[in-house]
């Protein structure tokens, strides 16, 4: 077993292995899915250690439950939907707070081109993390990972009806925010 090349194993054969135990396994899927988790769950709380913390659980939720891992969505929607629910869990104790510093834009030509960007930025993530939970979940899967309706819809448990609503309401929720920016 210690020849097995495990990179080489697609993810529902890794799920199978970390059912059984497989430290090896469960590595190879932290190594695989660490950045779009940690990624997601920063999206969500703009704050780089509650990400970690997050990231951290969901993957250890993962290996305890692995056998509860179905296939019937890629294991990366699966990981998300579990970094999602512990997002929430934070959420219901405390209200997030709001981003102390303006994020790092790209260099760009001149002084005021680089702020107006940055207020931009601002003011999108603002804008983002004041939308209702469940909208912001979808417009960062959407958006942000690049998933589809179906993915979204799995990764949420709701159906894909709800999903487009939900894009529809926070998409005109920030379009309204971002005008009032101006």
């Amino acid at each position: 077993m210690f020849g097995f090349n495990l990179n080489r194993l697609d993810d529902t054969e890794l799920a199978g292995l970390v059912a059984r135990g497989n430290e090896r396994a469960f590595a190879e899927v932290v190594t695989r899915h660490q950045d779009a988790v940690y990624g997601f769950a920063l999206r969500m709380l703009n704050h780089s250690q509650e990400a970690e913390d997050v990231a951290q659980e969901a993957f250890l939720r993962f290996f305890k439950t692995a056998e509860r891992f179905r296939q019937q969505s890629s294991l990366r929607t699966y990981l998300l939907r579990i970094a999602r629910n512990i997002c929430i869990d934070m959420f219901r104790k405390k209200k997030p707070e709001l981003l102390d510093e303006i994020p790092e834009t790209p260099d760009l030509d001149t002084p005021l081109t680089l702020l107006e960007g940055a207020l931009t930025q601002k003011s999108i993530e603002d804008a983002v993390e004041k939308l209702p939970v469940n909208q912001r979940t979808a417009i960062l899967l959407r958006h942000v990972e690049q998933m589809s309706y179906h993915q979204i819809a799995t990764a949420m448990e709701i159906s894909r009806g709800a999903v487009e609503s939900l894009l529809f309401r926070a998409r005109r929720d920030l379009k309204l925010a971002l005008s009032k920016n101006r």
